[in-house]
């Protein structure tokens, strides 16, 4: 039986719909609720730029300081997500190294680090360009909160941070939570991304 023209446009309609469920994902106010709906691992590996982030802790003394930008590359290793960071401490590139297993919803992992373990949410990607990350994870007892902006390059793209400055302010954040990384092209190419691609890494 070939679809019927009601059918292919109730279908069409259902598509649409769901298409703004996943741009829109992560305007309510409480992230914690909201479900990236069928998120693709398999676009998102790779190599990212951390281009912005929002903390409520220590913001104050960070937003004095020039922050320096990192990367993260996303490997699949048999069943399981392999992340590799790299950042700047003082004058030197750190790299750690952690695993990922999906939690109860799309796009949403239980990372475990030696310093202990975090959830991280993909808020919103289009998995080409950009993605918002949701992050929660205990300190001293109290659930620490922070949003991410990464980027698969380090071109500018206004669009895109005032998209997560939005977010950010939607979900409690002020404006002196949201740092915007410094970074140097030669620098990060130089140090970071090379470390982040080597064999084995």
């Amino acid at each position: 039986r070939y679809p019927t023209a009601r059918h292919m446009e109730s279908n069409m309609l259902f598509t649409l719909l769901g298409l703004c469920v996943v741009l829109c994902v992560g305007l309510a106010s409480d992230l914690q609720g909201t479900e990236l709906k069928d998120f693709d691992i398999n676009k998102f590996l790779g190599l990212w730029y951390e281009i912005a982030f929002a903390s409520m802790v220590d913001t104050h003394d960070l937003a004095h300081k020039e922050q320096k930008l990192g990367a993260m590359t996303v490997n699949l290793e048999e069943n399981l997500l392999a992340l590799t960071t790299a950042y700047y401490n003082g004058d030197h590139c750190v790299v750690e190294k952690a695993g990922a297993v999906q939690a109860d919803h799309p796009g949403k992992f239980k990372v475990t680090k030696i310093s202990g373990s975090k959830e991280v949410s993909i808020v919103a990607t289009d998995y080409q360009t950009y993605a918002i990350v949701d992050i929660s994870s205990p300190v001293a007892e109290t659930a620490y909160r922070a949003m991410k902006l990464y980027r698969r390059s380090l071109d500018n793209d206004e669009k895109v941070l005032s998209k997560f400055q939005k977010l950010a302010l939607e979900n409690g954040f002020t404006t002196s939570n949201i740092i915007v990384n410094k970074h140097d092209y030669r620098e990060i190419k130089a140090q970071g991304t090379s470390t982040l691609l080597k064999p084995g890494s």
